[in-house]
């Protein structure tokens, strides 16, 4: 029953300043429904995007997505996308300005935000008073993230590629070397294959010993090709047996080589898009309906104070 007549009070001060609280509900109304209009807040639109690391090398514990993360919040790209769509003109910061720097990149860290989803995917997102400059801004971050881990991997092939070279062209010089050795003993000795020749000379020598009438000029000759294979063979035997292991050599620093040149100019997508950006057609922020409410709940607690607190006074005056 208390409680009814408490109730019934309230209603009654209610109604006493029902035209005060009228004015105060109205103007609030009013007033924040105008101040929450484009004529005094920009509308902004959001666009935004779903990406997914991919063909990430491992250079920490990090994980990929964090690794992605970390790279998209570069000052490589940062300070891109501030030049690229002269971010400072659109945030209105004058150049002039004594923390220019640091008002700008607030200003960037404020509208552009790179979220770690649950499913290890990263959300990009951009806040801008143009849906196409939020949309651009979204796909230039992207490619510009594509771009730099494209270079950072291709440091490490550009030096890779750079040793195979120089021990390619080592193992040239020490193949020709060795060739130029081996074609003297090829042209002044008469040696091309050691091991078939000692063979083959061997019995052509013994047979023309066994024989009776055979003429000594022909023994001769084969004699001296003989004492030739003994004189050079073993060096012959040597030089093509290094040959044959720098020409191997050779061929897999060639195939390295090839490998890696292929790697440097392989077309590789890091970021693949799970949710593609789009060009928004209606405006993120702000959200009129909410500030008015807010408003207009504020305004009217405060009005709801005041009321009570001269409805006390006058009162206290009356007894």
């Amino acid at each position: 029953m208390k409680k009814y007549f408490e109730n019934d009070e309230i209603l009654a001060v209610l109604w006493r300043w029902k035209k005060p609280l009228a004015v105060v509900f109205a103007l609030s109304l009013a007033g924040s429904a105008i101040f929450s209009s484009p004529m005094f807040i920009k509308p902004k639109f959001k666009s935004f995007a779903r990406v997914y690391p991919t063909n990430l090398k491992k250079y920490s514990e990090e994980s990929p997505t964090e690794q992605m993360i970390q790279m998209l919040e570069s000052d490589a790209i940062r300070d891109t996308l501030c030049s690229r769509f002269k971010l400072d003109t659109l945030y209105d910061i004058d150049v002039d300005e004594p923390y220019y720097k640091d008002l700008l990149y607030k200003e960037y860290s404020d509208h552009v935000q790179f979220k770690k989803t649950k499913f290890e995917s990263v959300e990009i997102e951009v806040l801008s008073t143009s849906p196409q400059v939020a949309f651009d801004m979204v796909k230039s971050i992207i490619n510009l993230y594509n771009t730099q881990v494209k270079s950072l991997q291709d440091e490490k092939l550009v030096e890779a590629v750079g040793t195979v070279k120089k021990m390619l062209e080592q193992k040239k010089v020490e193949m020709n070397l060795l060739e130029s050795k081996l074609n003297v003993l090829r042209r002044e000795f008469g040696i091309l294959d050691y091991g078939s020749q000692v063979k083959n000379l061997s019995k052509e020598y013994y047979k023309l010993l066994a024989r009776s009438n055979v003429d000594p000029n022909k023994i001769a000759k084969v004699k001296v090709e003989l004492d030739n294979l003994k004189l050079k063979g073993v060096e012959y035997e040597n030089l093509s047996g290094r040959l044959w292991s720098v020409r191997n050599s050779y061929n897999n620093f060639k195939l390295k080589y090839e490998e890696h040149v292929k790697e440097l100019n392989r077309k590789k997508e890091y970021a693949m898009k799970i949710v593609n950006p789009y060009k928004a057609d209606k405006k993120t922020y702000p959200v009129r309906w909410l500030i008015v409410l807010v408003s207009v709940a504020i305004a009217m607690s405060g009005a709801l104070g005041v009321i009570s607190f001269l409805d006390r006074f006058e009162r206290k005056k009356i007894t």
